[in-house]
C-alpha cells in the first residue's frame, strides 16, 4: 500500500506509457522487474505504483521522490528500447479530497481514472482554482467516489485528476452530470482534457 503525500513533502513523477494491446503485460512486467527495482537502489527513491488500462493500451507509473529530485535524469534499463518511450512529467498536488484521512493507493479492483488537461502555461492558475472548487463538488455528489487529487505539472502545461472508485458503473454516472459530461466541456477555452480507466496492479514502496 502506498499513501500519496497530499502536504507536497515529496515530488511526483509520472510516466505515462502508450503500446499495443499484446505488449502491455510485458511492458508492466519490465516496470516492475527492471524499472523500479532500479528505482529503489536511488535513496531519493519513496514509493512507486503501476496501473495498466482497462482498454490494454496503456501503462502508467506514480511515483513519489524527496523533493527537488527530478526522476527524469535517471537512465531507463536496456529492456525499455522495446517500447514507445513514455511522457514523463513532475507534478505536485493542488487539491485533495478524500472519505478517509489519507489518499491509499493499492492494488486490486478498485477502478482509477486519470484526467489529463493540457493547457497553456498563462491558463494553469485559473484551472487549480476550478479544480479546488470541482474537486469538493464531485466528492459530494458522486455516491461510489473514494478520493480525488488534482495535480499541476511544473511546467504549467498540464494537470491532472487521479480518481479512486469502487467501480467502473460509480465512475461512469458522474459523466451526465453538468461539468462532467464530455459533450458539455466545462474547460472549453483553458484546457483540453481527456480520461482513462486503469486498475493498480503492483505497488512498492522504499525498502
Amino acid at each position: 500500500m502506498v499513501e500519496i503525500d497530499r502536504t507536497n513533502t515529496a515530488l511526483v513523477g509520472l510516466d505515462l506509457y502508450t503500446v499495443a494491446e499484446r505488449h502491455q503485460s510485458d511492458l508492466v512486467e519490465a516496470i516492475v522487474q527492471e524499472q523500479i527495482k532500479f528505482w529503489q537502489s536511488n535513496p531519493y527513491f519513496l514509493s512507486a505504483s503501476v496501473h495498466r488500462s482497462l482498454d490494454e493500451v496503456r501503462v502508467f507509473t506514480y511515483s513519489q521522490w524527496q523533493p527537488k529530485f527530478d526522476h527524469r535524469s535517471l537512465p531507463r534499463p536496456k529492456v525499455f528500447d522495446e517500447f514507445f518511450p513514455p511522457d514523463v512529467l513532475q507534478l505536485e498536488v493542488s487539491a485533495s479530497r478524500s472519505l478517509s484521512t489519507e489518499v491509499e493507493i493499492v492494488a486490486g479492483k478498485r477502478i482509477t481514472h486519470l484526467a489529463e488537461f493540457r493547457m497553456m502555461p498563462t491558463n494553469q492558475p485559473e484551472m487549480v482554482k476550478r479544480t479546488t472548487i470541482e474537486v469538493d463538488r464531485a466528492m459530494s455528489n458522486s455516491p461510489g467516489l473514494i478520493s480525488a487529487t488534482f495535480h499541476r505539472s511544473l511546467d504549467g502545461t498540464r494537470m491532472f485528476n487521479y480518481g479512486q472508485w469502487e467501480s467502473k458503473e460509480a465512475f461512469e454516472a458522474i459523466l451526465k452530470q453538468p461539468g462532467f459530461n464530455p459533450n458539455q466541456p466545462y474547460w472549453e477555452g483553458l484546457a483540453r482534457n481527456e480520461f482513462h480507466l486503469y486498475n493498480v496492479v503492483h505497488v512498492e514502496t522504499k525498502q
